[in-house]
C-alpha cells in the first residue's frame, strides 16, 4: 500500500504561499532550471521515496483533467477565430467591403503576417511573465479584435485588424508544446499534442455551424458581421476563465497538493530537457538556429513551410471551392462541416499510431499525407460535372494536419534547453507563417477549372514534405548511433551535475533522439532510483 498521501492535510503548506520571487531568492539561485531551485527548497526526496506507481497514475489523471480541456477548447476557439474570415468570405464581405483583385488573398496572409512577426516575441515574453496569466489575457485581447472586426468598413480596416489578430494568436501553439513539456514526459507528449491539437477539427465544425447559424439570421446587418461578434464574445470570455485556471508551471499548480507538484516536476526529469528557465542563452539561440551544428531547425522549417502552403491554399479557399462545384454560400458552409470531423479523427489516431509504432512518428507523418495527396490529385483529374469525386477529394484533404502537430511536438522532445526549444519552436512556427502567407497566392484567377494552380502547388508541398522527413529521421538516427558508439567506448556521458542544468541536447552525449518513445532511459553515470525512478 502506499505511504504517499496527497492531502492538504498531511503535508508540508511551506510551498503553498511561496511566490516566483521567493523561489528565486539569491540563496536558491543559479543558472539552471527553477524546476531545480524548487525540489531544493522543499524535503523532495522524502516525498519521492514514499510514492509508487499508483500515485503517478493518479497525478497524470489529475493533470489531464485540468489541463487538456483548457488547451483543448483554447485551440478550437483560436481555430475558430482565424478562420472567421473564409466562414464570412461565402456571404457578402467582399461586397461590403469594396474588395476586388488579390484582396482576399492579402487578408487571409496579413494574419500570418502578424503571426510572423510577433512569435518569437510573445513566446520570449511569456519566458518572462506567468505562462497561464499570459495567455489568458492574449486571448481576452484577440477576442476583443475579432469584435471590432466586425465594425470594419473597407479592406484597410480589415487588413490591420487582421495582423493584430495573428499577433496575439501567435503565441498559443508553442506555449502549448512548452506546456506539454512541463507537465508531460516525453512518451506522453505526442498523445497529448493530438488531444489538443484534434480541437482545429473540433473548432472547425462548430465555426462551421456558427456561420450557417449566422447567414440565417435577419436583423439589417450583414450575417458575416455576427460571426465576427458572437466568436469575439465567446473568445473574451474563455480567456479570462483561462487567466484564472491555467497554472504557471508545475511548480506553482495551485490545483496540485505540494507532494503532486514534487512528484510532477521529479517524473519529468528523465526527459532530460529542463522544464523552465526565464534567463535568455544567446548561445542557445545560435545552436539552435545554425544548420551547421544542429540540423533539425531548418528540417522542420521545411517540412512545416511545405505543410501550411497547404494550408494557406485549399484551407484558406475551402468553402469557395465547393462553392465553384455549383453550391450556394450557405450550401457550401454546411457541406465543408464534416471535413472538420475527419480532421479532429486524423489528429487523434494518427498521434496514438505515432506512439504506438516502433519508431513510427515520422513514419505516420509521411503516411498521413498519402489520403491528401490523392484528394487534391481528384480535384486535377475529375471534371467538374463529378461533385460526388470532386467531395470526395475535399473529404480525403485534413490528414495531412496531422504531420504538422507531430511535427510540432518534435522540439519539445528532441531538444534540451528552454531558451534552445523555445527557439526551435519559433523556428518551426517561421515554416508555419510563411507557409500560409504564401498558400493563398497559389490562385490564378479566372482559370479552369477553379483552383486548379492551388492543387498543383499543394501535390509538390506534399512531396517535399516526405523528402524532408526522411533526411530528418537519418540525422536522429545517425547521431544516436554515433552517441551509443561512443559510449561503449567508454565516453563518461550525463552527470547528476547535469540534471536541471539547462543544457542543450549537444551539450548532454546521453541525450538521446526520439522517432518514437522507447525504453531506454536516459544515460546517466549514477543511474540512482531519484533520476530513473518514472517516466
Amino acid at each position: 500500500m502506499s505511504t504517499f498521501d496527497p492531502s492538504p492535510a498531511k503535508e508540508k503548506k511551506d510551498l503553498e504561499n511561496k511566490t516566483l520571487a521567493e523561489l528565486e531568492d539569491s540563496s536558491l539561485s543559479f543558472d539552471g532550471d527553477e524546476a531545480g531551485r524548487f525540489l531544493n527548497s522543499v524535503d523532495s526526496q522524502s516525498i519521492i521515496d514514499s510514492a509508487t506507481d499508483n500515485d503517478y497514475k493518479a497525478l497524470v489523471r489529475k493533470l489531464d483533467k485540468r489541463l487538456i480541456p483548457i488547451l483543448f477548447f483554447t485551440y478550437a476557439l483560436q481555430c475558430i477565430d482565424k478562420s472567421c474570415l473564409g466562414y464570412a468570405s461565402v456571404f457578402t464581405l467582399s461586397k461590403d467591403l469594396g474588395l476586388k483583385g488579390k484582396e482576399y488573398s492579402w487578408l487571409s496572409s496579413l494574419f500570418y503576417f502578424g503571426y510572423l512577426i510577433c512569435e518569437y516575441p510573445t513566446t520570449l515574453l511569456s519566458q518572462k511573465f506567468p505562462l497561464g496569466r499570459f495567455i489568458g489575457l492574449a486571448i481576452v485581447a484577440w477576442g476583443g479584435v475579432l469584435i471590432a472586426t466586425a465594425g470594419a468598413k473597407n479592406f484597410a480596416g480589415m487588413a490591420v485588424l487582421r495582423f493584430i489578430l495573428g499577433g496575439f494568436e501567435s503565441l498559443i501553439t508553442p506555449t502549448f508544446i512548452l506546456i506539454n513539456g512541463m507537465y508531460y514526459t516525453r512518451k506522453e507528449q505526442v498523445l497529448r499534442t493530438g488531444a489538443w491539437a484534434a480541437a482545429n477539427g473540433f473548432g472547425s465544425m462548430v465555426g462551421g455551424i456558427i456561420a450557417f447559424g449566422m447567414g440565417h439570421v435577419n436583423t439589417g446587418i450583414s450575417g458575416w458581421k455576427w460571426i465576427f461578434v458572437i466568436n469575439g464574445l465567446i473568445t473574451v470570455i474563455w480567456g479570462v476563465l483561462v487567466f484564472l485556471l491555467l497554472p504557471p508551471s508545475p511548480m506553482h499548480a495551485r490545483f496540485l497538493t505540494e507532494s503532486e507538484r514534487v512528484l510532477a516536476v521529479h517524473r519529468i526529469r528523465s526527459n532530460n530537457t529542463g522544464i523552465l528557465n526565464r534567463h535568455l542563452k544567446w548561445s542557445q539561440v545560435r545552436e539552435a538556429l545554425n544548420p551547421f551544428e544542429d540540423p533539425q531547425g531548418l528540417l522542420l522549417f521545411l517540412t512545416i513551410f511545405c505543410n501550411e502552403v497547404l494550408n494557406g491554399g485549399f484551407g484558406a479557399f475551402g468553402t469557395l471551392t465547393i462553392k465553384s462545384f455549383g453550391f450556394n454560400s450557405l450550401e457550401s458552409t454546411l457541406i465543408y462541416i464534416p471535413q472538420g470531423f475527419i480532421n479532429m479523427i486524423c489528429i487523434l489516431f494518427g498521434g496514438w499510431l505515432a506512439q504506438k509504432i516502433p519508431n513510427g512518428r515520422i513514419y505516420v507523418s509521411i503516411g498521413m499525407l498519402v489520403p491528401t495527396f490523392i484528394g487534391l490529385l481528384l480535384q486535377i483529374v475529375l471534371p467538374r460535372s463529378n461533385v460526388a469525386g470532386l467531395l470526395t477529394g475535399v473529404y480525403l484533404f485534413p490528414p495531412f494536419a496531422t504531420c504538422l502537430f507531430i511535427c510540432l511536438s518534435l522540439p519539445g522532445v528532441n531538444s534540451s534547453g528552454y531558451t534552445k526549444r523555445i527557439t526551435l519552436s519559433s523556428y518551426a512556427f517561421l515554416g508555419y507563417a510563411l507557409g500560409n502567407i504564401s498558400g493563398p497566392f497559389m490562385v490564378k484567377t479566372g482559370e479552369t477549372p477553379a483552383y486548379r494552380s492551388v492543387f498543383v502547388a499543394d501535390i509538390i508541398c506534399i512531396g517535399l514534405q516526405a523528402v524532408f522527413l526522411v533526411i530528418l529521421r537519418i540525422y536522429y538516427v545517425r547521431e544516436n548511433k554515433r552517441r551509443d558508439r561512443l559510449l561503449a567506448e567508454g565516453q563518461v556521458q550525463n552527470s547528476p551535475e547535469d540534471e536541471f542544468a539547462d543544457k542543450t541536447d549537444l551539450q548532454l552525449p546521453g541525450f538521446r533522439y526520439v522517432k518514437k518513445w522507447n525504453r531506454r532511459r536516459i544515460l546517466w553515470v549514477k543511474l540512482d532510483t531519484e533520476v530513473t525512478h518514472h517516466t
